[in-house]
């Protein structure tokens, strides 16, 4: 979602004239696009800031805009005392005003650029934000705090911007929002809506995330089994594998309905590769609690998955971390191991089996089920094509175009 709002920044300066560089020293303006989720990203943010002091002084006239969701929890006043050469902050709750404050800093527009570009994935995939904030509690979550309750765009608003995406080149669309499947439009439901972007011309294939586990129905299970374009991939948080510390994080469900879940979903489209976040130390967190944890790694067959050390936030205090660093760091290095076997096991399921490659070069692509594949020829940029899987080598499967 950072990364989604980074792109619609950039396309901002480039409707008034600029083009991105790489190199510092060429810089007219610098955008920090923070993110506080963890108190690691933060301590990056504002490192980076404080870097970015000698740049301003060699550049007195060059604007620098401090933006997002660490922008949003420590604010305008504390950022500018402690980095008085900040021009402008824009927190996450108004990010999408950030165009307004950037005519305020730059003046007229000395052209209008307003082609699509992607600056993190494929030119071939595009973000389509649905949704901002969270109105769920998860308690170890400052995202609420810092990106304010859900709103949902109108479902006219995202059909325009997928369009617009497709017709500048895009193939495949990643619809995306906190708790992405929780969108509702006045006269429209989330399976309703992916079934109107599946539907738009060019369109490819068609991603979301994340979705929470408490907002899928029948509706959408019927959807993802009688619809190929809608990928054959789902990232689905579970945090942790114990129903004692799943009620403690406020998740909603069980390791049991997650698991029952998981099932439903692959009945309806078989070979489903999903993927998934554990955070591990939460306080209060057990050695059983721990070892829930690592089983669930086999048993819900995981593609990938994030793994993270708890984090306290600030306003969170109450919930301060009950093991030693060590000790986390420790739980952490063991569950990365465990979950870096169970994907080798995955990724060597799809030995011998038919995936549906959507090609960026003529040797590489990515499967529905979100594995990079290479083949060594015969891939067609753009185009969608079966790929007979031969091996596997490393996080990436090797085949060849069928």
């Amino acid at each position: 979602m950072n990364e989604a709002d980074s792109e619609n920044i950039a396309a901002a300066f480039r409707r008034r004239g600029y083009t991105l560089t790489e190199d510092l020293k060429k810089a007219d303006a610098v955008v920090v696009n923070t993110c506080t989720v963890r108190q690691r990203a933060e301590d990056k943010a504002i490192s980076q800031i404080g870097r970015l002091r000698k740049w301003k002084l060699a550049k007195p006239e060059g604007k620098l805009f401090i933006v997002g969701c660490a922008a949003q929890k420590l604010g305008e006043k504390e950022i500018k005392n402690r980095f008085p050469f900040v021009d402008e902050v824009v927190g996450a709750k108004a990010i999408e005003k950030f165009e307004d404050s950037l005519i305020a800093q730059l003046g007229p527009s000395p052209k209008s650029e307003t082609t699509h570009q992607n600056l993190f994935r494929s030119p071939l995939t595009a973000y389509v934000t649905i949704m901002r904030g969270c109105s769920l509690k998860c308690s170890y979550c400052i995202v609420p705090a810092v990106r304010g309750p859900a709103v949902f765009l109108s479902a006219e608003a995202i059909l325009e911007d997928a369009a617009a995406k497709i017709k500048a080149g895009a193939k495949e669309i990643v619809l995306l929002g906190q708790t992405v499947n929780a969108w509702r439009g006045a006269k429209t439901t989330f399976s309703e809506l992916l079934s109107k972007v599946l539907a738009l011309p060019g369109l490819q294939r068609l991603r979301f995330m994340s979705p929470h586990p408490l907002y899928f129905d029948d509706t959408f299970t019927a959807l993802l089994a009688g619809n190929k374009k809608l990928a054959r991939y789902m990232h689905l948080p579970v945090q942790s594998g114990s129903d004692r510390i799943l009620k403690l994080m406020r998740r909603g469900y069980t390791r049991a309905q997650y698991l029952g879940l998981l099932e439903k979903l692959r009945g309806a489209a078989p070979g489903l590769a999903v993927s998934t976040d554990f955070i591990v130390g939460y306080p209060g967190e057990t050695e059983e609690d721990f070892q829930e944890t690592l089983s669930l790694i086999e048993e819900g067959r995981f593609s990938m998955a994030y793994c993270f050390k708890y984090s306290p936030r600030s306003d969170m205090s109450e919930m301060a971390a009950t093991m030693s660093e060590p000790d986390i760091e420790a739980r952490l290095e063991i569950l990365l191991a465990a979950v870096k076997t169970n994907s080798r096991l995955v990724l060597n399921e799809r030995i011998g089996k038919i995936e549906e490659v959507l090609f960026e070069t003529e040797t590489y692509g990515r499967a529905s089920g979100n594995f990079a594949v290479r083949v060594k020829a015969r891939g067609t940029p753009g185009k969608m094509a079966e790929v007979l899987v031969a091996g596997a080598d490393k996080n990436t499967l090797n085949g060849k175009v069928l």
